[in-house]
Parts: C-alpha cells; structure tokens; sequence
C-alpha cells in the first residue's frame, strides 16, 4: 500500500468542493499485477471504526473521500466475493489531501466448504461462528451498497407498484391496482426504524387497522436486530443455482410479533439473491405462516446495489358479531382474504438519461 501527498500542481485539479475539507483519494489496484480495479466501494472508517464515507471506483480503480473531520482513518475495499482490505490508520490534518493505494489479493471467498449450522443453541451475532461471519460478510457488503445507492438518490427508476387481493386459499384475484411511476426514488418501501421495530414489533395494531413492516437493507445490519435474532447456516439448489443462506429467526424470549426469514447469496458468485420472511408471534386466524415477503437484489454494472423486486403479503381481516357463553354478543376476526403489497424495477438510469440496468 502507498500513501503519499499531493504535489502542488495535482490539488489545483481537486474539485472546488473538497477544497479546504480533509480528502483521500487514490486507486484500488490487484496486487499481482498493479493492474486497476474498479467496480467496488471503498470505505472511510474512522479512528474507532465506525463508517463515515463511502464510494464506488470508477471503472478504472480511482476513488475520492471527503472526511468530515481531520483525524486518524481508516480505508476498507468491499468488493463481493473477495476478502475485504482495511489499510493502516491515515492522519488527516486540517484542509489536507493524501493519495493512497489500495492493493488486493483477487481471492475468491470459499462459500462451499461451509457446514450447514445447527439450530439448537442460539447465536445473536453471525460473526459469533467462522461459517456464519463469512456469509454475513458478503450479506453486509451487498446491505451496506443498497443502503448507500438508496440514500444518494443520483439514479432515475422506472418502476411498477401494484396491490393485490386474494381469497382465503390465495388461488382467485379479487382486485388488482397497479401504477407505473418515473423519477428518482430513495428507497422501494419505508421501514421503521429498528429501535422502533425492536420495542413495538413488526405487525402494530392501530385503532382501526393492522401496519405490517418488513427490515430493510438499513434494519437489517442495526445491532438492534443482530441482538434480537438467532442465526444459522442453510443451503438450498433451484436448478443449477446452488444458494447458501444466512438464516434468522427472534431469540427464545422474544414475545413482540417479528420475522424470521433467510437471506440467500448465490454460491458460486457470493452476491445477495433475495431475501424471504415470514412473520411471527401472530394468531392462527390471521393466516400464520402465509404472511411475509421477499426482497430481491441486484447489483448495477458500475457495482452500486439497488432493490428490484419486493413483496408484502398480509391478512386481510373481518369484524364479525357472535355470540357466547349465556347469549352475550361479541366481536371476533375473521380471514376474509390477504393482500399483496410490492414492486419492481423495470429499467435504471442515471442522472444524465444513460441506460443503467433494464429487466
């Protein structure tokens, strides 16, 4: 790794931006050969390592970081597949800019040696157990990048977002409603955020409705969730795709309604395939364990990781009056059906019109 300062000539090239303000910039290149790499995030973390910057390369490997204050940083490449790579500490002083090379191994990340967990004790921390914390590693880099593109809001979506209802048996459509919408979106759906979701529950009963909430890419990596759940190593195959999953469900004393779920990455690559739950903690006669949803990731060319496809299924539910013991009238809930909330990503653009990504 490099590190070195900027001649003279060089900083009147920064941008008018970063003037007087703490920068790094350099290039991330493979180690072998000295060749650059491009299409990944490159991150500032800073003295007690907490990020505070992030940023795709360019496709030739250059990256810039602004740090908001001068100090002792950190840069770790995230690249999905590969180990990632923290430097040594780097200090910043005031209205100073450094040029730093980030040299990496191109080592893929071994998924198909991992053993399939046992469920019977409960890990709140996937980083707790060697198979667990790699998995987790490639889920986190795949989080944190959708979590990243979705706050910078710089890319035009063309999405469609519909309403669903269902018969009790899920098998006969009562109503659709669909709208196709254009322009720039921060994120396909809103999350409470996970404290909220920790002290309430997932589903919250309202004076005259039921709220259903599904994590986000942000919920998922809170520690307030990793403290809240259990996880553990599972595998499937659809066809020839072979998915190692990093699988989550509430710890034992958890009583609020909540999720469990898997979130699946593909074996062969290490990148997030999609993510399906379940909700839990809810009566049978709201159809428990037909309630849930998934959330389907894709990774853009130039490596930013956008949502492209979501779904939220909940029971839809009737006031019905009865009666009980000795003749006394009383109101009971009763399925009438579910509704499906969700979307998907037909094409992604960049600011400037260019074609990003088109299903």
């Amino acid at each position: 790794m490099l590190v070195r300062r900027l001649p003279v000539l060089l900083l009147l090239a920064v941008a008018a931006s970063t003037l007087g303000a703490q920068v790094v910039t350099g290039r991330v290149v493979d180690l072998a050969t000295g060749e650059p790499v491009g299409e990944g995030f490159v991150v500032l973390l800073d003295d007690a390592g907490k990020e505070v910057g992030r940023v795709l390369s360019t496709a030739d490997g250059q990256f810039t970081l602004q740090a908001p204050r001068p100090g002792q940083y950190r840069l770790r490449s995230e690249r999905i597949g590969y180990l990632a790579v923290t430097s040594a500490p780097l200090t910043l002083e005031s209205a100073d800019t450094l040029i730093h090379t980030i040299s990496i191994a191109w080592v893929g990340v071994g998924l198909a040696p991992i053993e399939v967990t046992a469920r019977t004790s409960c890990r709140t921390r996937p980083d707790d157990d060697p198979g667990t914390a790699t998995v987790w590693e490639e889920v986190r880099k795949a989080l944190a990048g959708a979590a990243w593109t979705a706050s910078e809001g710089t890319y035009r979506y063309l999405a469609v977002r519909y309403e669903e209802d269902w018969d009790t048996n899920r098998r006969k459509s009562t109503r659709m409603v669909a709208e196709t919408t254009l322009g720039y979106a921060h994120a396909p759906f809103a999350s409470r955020p996970a404290a909220e979701l920790v002290e309430h529950g997932y589903v919250v009963s309202e004076e005259d409705s039921i709220s259903y909430f599904a994590p986000d890419a942000v919920v998922l990596q809170d520690d307030t969730f990793l403290a809240t759940h259990c996880f553990a190593i599972v595998r499937r195959s659809l066809g020839a795709d072979r998915q190692i999953g990093l699988a989550f469900e509430p710890v034992p004393e958890r009583r609020l309604p909540d999720v469990k779920g898997v979130l699946w990455i593909d074996e062969q690559t290490a990148e997030l395939r999609v993510l399906t739950f379940t909700y839990t903690g809810r009566p049978r006669r709201e159809g428990a364990g037909r309630t849930g949803g998934l959330i389907e990731f894709v990774k853009l060319p130039s490596g930013a990781w956008v949502v492209h496809r979501w779904k939220i299924s909940m029971p839809l539910m009737d006031v019905r009056l009865g009666f009980g013991r000795g003749g006394a009238r009383r109101q009971e809930m009763v399925l009438r059906g579910f509704r499906d909330v969700g979307g998907r990503i037909l094409e992604v653009m960049s600011a400037d019109g260019a074609m990003v990504y088109r299903r």
